[in-house]
C-alpha cells in the first residue's frame, strides 16, 4: 500500500501489520476508536513540531500514515503545511486526496531513483486533487 505523505511516498506494506507493529503508541481498542478529528489533531501537532517530519523521522510517519489508511480508507495522499508564524496546532493546513494507484506507483519508483521534485508532485497530484 502506497501513502504520499507531503513530498514522501511511503509503501506500508501490510496495513494491519503496521497497525499491530506494537510501535504505535495507542492501543487497538484506541486505533479501532479513533476519529477522523482526533487523527487530524495528531498530524497537525506532528507537522506543527516539525514540518519535515517525513524526512526527519518517517517511522513516526509511516505509523501517522497507517492510521489514516485505517481511519479514512479512500485517503492515500496528505499535504500538510505550517504555515510561517503558526502559533498553535491547529493552524497547520491539512488536505487529504485519494490517487490513483498508477500515479503512485510512478512517483514511488522516481523516489527510489532518486528523483521526485516536489513540482511532480504538485503537477501529478494536487493540481488534478
Amino acid at each position: 500500500m502506497l501513502f504520499l505523505f507531503n513530498d514522501v511516498v511511503f509503501d506500508l506494506g501490510d496495513l494491519n501489520g503496521v497497525l499491530r507493529s506494537g510501535q504505535i503508541p495507542l492501543t487497538l481498542e484506541q486505533i479501532e476508536t479513533l476519529t477522523a478529528a482526533q487523527l487530524n489533531g495528531l498530524v497537525r501537532e506532528a507537522i506543527f513540531a516539525d514540518p519535515n517530519i517525513a524526512r526527519t523521522k518517517p517511522d513516526h510517519v509511516r505509523h501517522l500514515v497507517a492510521l489514516i489508511s485505517f481511519v479514512a480508507p479512500g485517503a492515500n495522499a496528505l499535504l500538510a503545511v505550517r504555515p510561517e508564524g503558526a502559533e498553535v496546532p491547529a493552524e497547520v493546513g491539512l488536505r487529504y486526496a485519494n490517487v490513483m494507484l498508477t500515479t503512485l506507483a510512478s512517483l514511488w519508483k522516481d523516489q527510489q531513483l532518486g528523483y521526485l521534485p516536489p513540482g511532480q508532485i504538485n503537477d501529478q497530484v494536487w493540481l488534478a486533487a
